[in-house]
């Protein structure tokens, strides 16, 4: 089987796929689907699928983000409360 330089081989799935760890990352992607959807070289039905996806997964890691920020704030309040060593305690 011969390759011609005018038409290349599809990226391999590996290639296409991209780390959707983070709302940086999800966001391009959600951009690429509408842009490739405005462009005509995505189906609507693929689009509509992908964005829903992007959607819900933007969802599930602002929530992540969230419960992190949360727990970091509660270890240091946690923290704040009890005497640090060689520290000085407030009589009340």
């Amino acid at each position: 089987m011969t390759e011609t330089l005018d038409s290349p081989s599809p990226p391999s799935p590996r290639q296409r796929r991209r780390r959707l760890v983070n709302l940086g990352n999800v966001r391009t992607g959600l951009a690429d689907c509408l842009r490739a959807l405005e462009d005509g070289t995505m189906e609507a039905s693929k689009a509509r699928a992908l964005i829903y996806g992007y959607s819900v997964l933007a969802g599930v890691i602002q929530g992540t983000e969230l419960e992190e920020r949360l727990a970091k704030l509660e270890a240091a309040a946690r923290n704040e409360g009890s005497p640090r060593p060689g520290g000085l305690a407030c009589a009340r």
